[in-house]
C-alpha cells in the first residue's frame, strides 16, 4: 500500500497543492512503523499496489456477470460512478488483451495502484468491497475458467 492524494474541491493537500486527479504521495509502505509515522503527519488515502496481485478492472456488463460467477472465491470492490468492477486475481494470470477486448484495463506491477475500498473520488464515487478480502483468506484469485467464458476473446 501507498499514500494517496485524493483531491478534493479542487483543493490537493500534496506539495504541488494544484493537482486534479488521485496521485501518490509517498513510497510504498511495508511496515507498521512506516504506515504510523506517514498517516500520522497527514489523512491520506490508501492505494493499493499492485506489485502482489493483478487487478481487473472490466465495466459492470461483464463485472456482474464474473461476480455471479466466481462468487466468493475472488476478492471484488466495485467503483459505482464509473460502474467498474475491480477482481484482484494472481499475477499474470489474465492477460491484459483479454481485459482490453472487454474495455477494461489491467492493472498490473509495482508501477499500477487502485485506489483502496473505502476511498471516494470524482472520478468513481466511493468505491466499495462486494467481496471482502478476507473472505478469500486474503488470497487473489486463482483464476480458472469464468473469465474465459465472460470476456471476449
Amino acid at each position: 500500500m501507498a499514500p494517496l492524494v485524493v483531491p478534493r474541491d479542487g483543493v490537493c493537500l500534496c506539495i504541488r497543492g494544484d493537482c486534479v486527479d488521485p496521485h501518490l504521495a509517498g513510497s510504498v509502505v511495508r511496515s507498521v512503523r512506516q504506515a504510523d509515522a506517514i498517516w500520522s503527519e497527514h489523512p491520506w488515502d490508501i492505494a493499493l499496489i499492485t506489485d502482489a496481485y493483478d487487478v481487473v478492472d472490466v465495466p459492470a456488463q461483464y463485472g456482474a456477470l464474473l461476480n455471479q460467477l466466481l462468487k466468493a472465491t475472488c476478492p471484488t470492490a466495485m467503483a459505482p460512478a464509473r460502474r467498474h468492477w475491480w477482481f484482484f486475481v494472481v499475477g499474470g494470470s489474465v492477460p491484459a488483451a483479454k481485459v482490453a477486448a472487454a474495455g477494461g484495463v489491467l492493472r498490473s506491477g509495482p508501477g499500477e495502484w487502485v485506489p483502496a475500498p473505502g476511498t471516494s473520488t470524482e472520478a468513481t464515487g466511493r468505491i466499495r468491497w462486494l467481496v471482502h478480502p478476507h473472505v478469500t483468506k486474503w488470497r487473489p484469485y486463482q483464476r480458472r475458467d469464468p473469465i474465459d467464458v465472460v470476456l471476449p476473446t
